[in-house]
């Protein structure tokens, strides 16, 4: 039998169908465990109620389904059912009945017995940032639930298909209903204080370094609730500068530790996690910060502007690194806070740079701390995560005028698997390009997607899930939806150049102009569908640890003659991978220098993040070395 979603008369004209009233459901001594942990009499209605509520099914079909499902229960003769059990068989008979829309709307997210147990019991290995603890297992099972409802619900099949594919990679899914990243300006709760939505107290504007650090911090951990991933904070050691006038150096000193332990001990964000954050540090007053009034103590303008204290800022910046190289109490690095130190030309022009980059460079060596990040020429950035920065046009150095409105956020990130469609192209470079736009297209659809989702839940305002992200202090919404990026990254280019062109990226110079050929268009088809669909989509090198071996799971797969050529790892133990986005082979037998200036001519490219790491390994250079 087959009924529609408009079977009107199905219940009659279906021949051979014999329809018996003998055994009522009142007749049924069945009772039924909930979901709502409650144990009740069985009730067929309660069937047909959930698929009317649930699914566009008609009332007859429905009906007849809610019948058919009663008579299967009857003829098992159970003393009792649970909930799981009656949508399973409900399920089965809308697939039964060729419903298979109806089916995919009334099914039941969650996971297996057994893999709960496993969650419970065992570490999480895929995220080394969650602890196991009952906040990580709630986490676990909250994502699993969270990925299947975005990829049912959020995301078309069309796109869920080419996620489960590995044609691209959705990151995030299991915090579907939060933004991606953010940037996050300090003079916000410098000027407002702590006042939060729904928070049964309010903070007014700190009086003293001490609080204004603490208000910091607690305000980041709210925040790392509402984003997927880093919490980063513009020019700390400058905004705060206004606050450590007279400050001696024990007492900044202590101020620098009171920041750092308190990030780094924080273990309160997402599964007990320490808050993942970032702290973008000066030298020098770049100058869009030059001429801008400062706020100092009780959210009051001081009457006089950054570049007033540029000295107070240089000693806090430089007492944070002091405390990066004592490390904690057992001496070990701190993971987080993130020390990212910008770098514009105005730098190497700045009293005192040649020793403040002598003391970051030895914490590099040391520590490994120090991120170092070159603004070229008078460009400014706001970096956080792994690598994510966000590039400031004219209107976002207007808005450094009136600092606590530099709110910035990259909405999702998607990331595009790159040796899969050399495969497809056969090294015919013309169809690589034709299938490479094709795949973009399908990633700015999964962000309009994504885009649409989030817009739902910040029109909600206070009432919605997103609300402190809707609070309006200063005259808008805090997200500031039309500044949001979508990100584009990548995986696997030095597969997908070797794989086309028969060398890695290190191996010959033709190979590397290959693959800036491949960027160079993602971007300029980022660039146009973005025009076309009125968002801004930067590439981004994608933090892909986990993506990496992903794609080369699948394609080993879906491809076993083509991937096993040009994929990493061990094949044997299943430990594989493909090269991180514009990365060179990590095993090439280059200096670092040399690598440095090779996968740096990939970085004017990706507006929204680039690095090159160096593996120093045990050998720890001396700082003056690095300069």
């Amino acid at each position: 039998m087959k009924l529609t979603e408009s079977s009107a008369d199905a219940r009659t004209s279906e021949p051979g169908m014999i329809w018996s009233d003998e055994k009522e459901s009142t007749e049924l001594s069945l009772f039924v465990r909930t979901s709502d942990e409650e144990i009740k009499k069985w009730d067929r209605n309660r069937i047909y109620e959930a698929l009317i509520r649930e699914t566009t099914i008609s009332e007859d079909a429905a009906s007849i389904v809610a019948r058919e499902v009663e008579k299967l229960i009857a003829s098992l003769e159970l003393d009792f059912v649970t909930a799981p059990l009656i949508r399973e068989l409900t399920n089965a008979k809308l697939v039964e009945y060729g419903l298979a829309k109806i089916r995919r709307q009334h099914t039941r997210l969650g996971v297996p017995r057994y893999d709960a147990r496993q969650i419970i019991m065992s570490p999480n290995k895929e995220n080394a940032n969650v602890p196991h603890g009952p906040e990580a297992t709630n986490l676990t099972l909250s994502e699993r639930i969270k990925k299947e409802f975005a990829l049912l619900e959020v995301f078309g099949q069309e796109l869920a298909d080419a996620h489960m594919r590995g044609d691209i990679h959705l990151h995030d899914l299991g915090m579907i209903d939060r933004p991606y990243c953010s940037g996050q300006s300090i003079e916000y709760v410098k000027k407002f204080g702590l006042n939060l939505p729904n928070a049964i107290s309010i903070a007014k504007p700190a009086k003293h370094p001490e609080v204004l650090i603490e208000q910091i911090i607690k305000f980041s951990a709210a925040l790392q609730g509402h984003f997927a991933g880093a919490i980063g904070w513009d020019a700390v050691n400058l905004f705060l500068a206004p606050y450590l006038v007279n400050v001696d150096d024990d007492r900044m000193k202590q101020l620098a530790q009171i920041l750092i332990f308190e990030f780094a001990q924080q273990a309160v964000a997402r599964g007990g996690q320490s808050i993942f954050s970032d702290l973008n540090l000066y030298w020098e007053v770049p100058d869009h910060f030059v001429g801008v009034p400062a706020i100092g103590p009780k959210g009051q303008f001081t009457g006089a502007n950054y570049e007033d204290y540029e000295e107070e800022a240089q000693r806090f910046v430089s007492a944070l690194f002091d405390v990066y190289m004592e490390g904690d109490a057992m001496g070990r690095p701190f993971f987080f806070p993130k020390p990212n130190v910008h770098m514009t030309e105005k730098f190497f022009k700045t009293e005192g740079h040649d020793e403040f980059m002598h003391k970051i460079c030895s914490v590099a060596s040391e520590k490994g701390n120090t991120y170092f990040v070159f603004d070229r020429g008078n460009t400014a950035k706001i970096s956080e995560c792994c690598r994510l920065t966000f590039k400031l046009d004219q209107t976002d150095l207007d808005d450094a005028k009136t600092p606590w409105k530099m709110r910035y956020s990259a909405m999702q990130n998607v990331t595009l698997n790159l040796p899969r469609i050399a495969y497809e192209a056969h090294q015919d470079d013309t169809r690589l390009i034709d299938i490479l736009k094709e795949r973009l297209d399908i990633i700015a659809h999964a962000h309009l997607q994504k885009k649409e989702f989030i817009s739902k839940l910040l029109a909600m305002g206070k009432q919605g899930p997103l609300a402190l992200l809707t609070m309006e202090l200063d005259g808008e919404p805090y997200y500031r939806l039309h500044k949001a990026s979508f990100l584009i990254g990548m995986v696997g280019l030095n597969e997908m150049v070797q794989y086309h062109t028969g060398k890695q990226m290190h191996e010959s110079k033709e190979a590397t102009k290959f693959g800036l050929k491949v960027i160079a268009e993602m971007k300029k088809e980022a660039e146009f569908l973005g025009e076309q669909y009125g968002i801004r989509m930067p590439l981004e090198q994608t933090p892909a640890e986990s993506t990496a071996y992903r794609f080369a799971k699948l394609d080993t797969k879906y491809y076993p003659l083509q991937a096993p050529t040009v994929i990493r790892g061990n094949r044997n133990s299943g430990e594989i991978y493909y090269t991180n986005s514009t990365y060179l082979n990590v095993g090439a037998p280059i200096s670092a220098i040399e690598r440095t200036k090779m996968e740096g001519v990939f970085h004017p490219l990706i507006d929204a993040g680039a690095l090159t790491h160096v593996w120093l390994g045990e050998h720890k250079p001396a700082p003056r070395n690095q300069i």
